[in-house]
């Protein structure tokens, strides 16, 4: 089972989130890792692009392309930094602000289907485990 453990996490996810994305017309669907910066920035009101990349384990040039294919959708802005020219702030727009919820709205649907399935404290019990999983590779520890 170990060793199969990072490609069905990594299938798991996918199928996740093109269960999400089934619900998005043609004209909106944009790659999962736009998805996961649109909902990280609602939730993260002004990080940086820097932060962003960290946090998703991505280099800077995937997040340039990703961010740049939301700022052509319209759903996120980015200005510089105040104090360092450098740094790049996003920022969500109303269109964004919409998309995001759309997405959390799916999102509660899929994890209501999978609480109904497996119990709420299996779900629960899972979630911790993902995140204490997520904190280890951030960690190593």
């Amino acid at each position: 089972m170990s060793t199969n453990l990072i490609l069905n996490m990594g299938t798991a996810f996918r199928g996740s989130m093109d269960i999400i994305r089934e619900g998005m017309s043609k004209n909106e669907k944009i790659s999962t890792l736009a998805l996961s910066i649109l909902i990280h920035i609602d939730q993260n009101p002004d990080i940086s692009q820097g932060q962003l990349g960290r946090v998703l384990r991505r280099d800077p040039m995937t997040m340039s392309q990703a961010v740049r294919a939301l700022q052509t959708a319209g759903l996120v802005t980015s200005e510089q930094d105040s104090h360092d020219r450098r740094i790049k702030r996003l920022a969500i727009t109303k269109k964004g602000k919409a998309m995001a919820e759309s997405l959390r709205e799916s999102e509660n649907r899929l994890i209501n289907s999978l609480t109904r399935k497996w119990g709420k404290s299996r779900v629960n019990q899972f979630t911790r485990d993902v995140i204490e999983f997520n904190d280890f590779l951030s960690t190593g520890e």
